[in-house]
């Protein structure tokens, strides 16, 4: 079966399962760095906002209707649990005055996203481009979704790149604040959450929960964490609190300012997604072209192909306060 005949069998079903009081279609969604996916959205009758569940990576030649029914069938159940109850007022959006209270801005790679770039307000930072997006802060979203700013709406609007730009800069590190933690206590964190799921399936399958202690969990996410940095190379996670856009933080002003005053050295930055920076204390024995090593690394085998920012490394001098493109 090839993609569209899979696709086209995924609506038939969920159509079935969900009824006449939903209407049930595919699109493609551009992404960043030009990936293209296929997504799926089920809309409620009167409700102007329903998710959109990505079917691309659960596809492969070969697929069988059972592997078919039972993605359809894991759609279903999610498109349940993330039904919105009432519509979503974005008429805000509409008017620059009540928009501008919640623009804000992230960061993309130039390179790989030309053809967007060709149709979006942008800043240049070196290799990156600082681009604007609306931040939805109404319920069930919070702040987690974003409606990207195009060309045509600063034409509405009235307005331009500059007058953007001081306004994001300004509304941006208030609305999505940054946070700075060690990568060892984030790579517990994650292994803690990991195997806090594990358990949790265990005990669906009566399994004893009780061989699991927290302690036994914490010792033994710390021995792991300890041998994924064996270089001993000091390394720190600089994200926003949200999780999302958080490479921007490194543009916020002060913050790597501050930060490389706290630990006394100048900073090596490294963009591991769009969502978060590595920062490295310069003095720590790392040198530009390991570090380099390093991004592309996980750039190729840890970070989703959309999230990928830059391969590239910065360089943070706290005597000049600049931010450089080193590598």
């Amino acid at each position: 079966m090839n993609f569209t005949s899979y696709t086209q069998t995924i609506l038939k079903y969920l159509q079935e399962k969900l009824g006449d009081n939903y209407a049930v279609f595919s699109h493609r969604v551009r992404k960043n760095n030009g990936v293209e996916l296929t997504g799926i959205v089920a809309g409620r009758k009167g409700c102007n906002t329903s998710p959109t569940i990505y079917i691309d990576s659960f596809y492969r030649e070969g697929i069988t209707w059972q592997e078919i029914k039972k993605i359809a069938d894991r759609l279903y159940d999610e498109f349940q649990a993330v039904e919105f109850e009432s519509t979503l007022d974005l008429s805000g959006f509409a008017e620059f005055e009540k928009a501008k209270e919640k623009l804000s801005f992230k960061l993309i790679g130039i390179e790989k996203n030309k053809g967007l770039l060709k149709e979006i307000p942008y800043k240049k930072f070196y290799n990156l481009a600082i681009v604007f997006f609306y931040t939805v802060q109404e319920p069930p979203f919070y702040g987690k979704a974003a409606i990207l700013v195009y060309n045509n709406h600063v034409r509405q609007w009235g307005s331009s790149v500059e007058e953007l730009l001081e306004i994001a800069s300004k509304n941006t590190p208030v609305l999505f604040p940054c946070e700075i933690e060690n990568m060892e206590k984030v790579m517990k964190k994650m292994l803690l959450d990991g195997l806090d799921g594990d358990l949790a399936r265990m005990k669906e399958r009566g399994a004893d929960g009780n061989l699991f202690h927290e302690e036994w969990l914490d010792e033994l996410s710390g021995q792991i964490a300890e041998g994924c940095l064996e270089d001993k190379i000091p390394m720190y996670v600089l994200t926003n609190k949200q999780k999302l856009y958080g490479a921007a933080c490194m543009l916020y002003p002060g913050i790597l300012k501050k930060f490389s005053e706290n630990v006394g050295e100048d900073l090596y930055v490294l963009p591991s997604s769009i969502h978060e920076v590595i920062l490295v204390p310069a003095g720590a024995g790392a040198d530009k072209d390991s570090l380099h090593e390093i991004v592309t690394d996980i750039n190729r085998t840890q970070v989703a192909e959309d999230e990928v920012l830059a391969d590239s490394v910065y360089y943070y001098s706290r005597k000049s306060d600049r931010l450089v493109w080193i590598s």
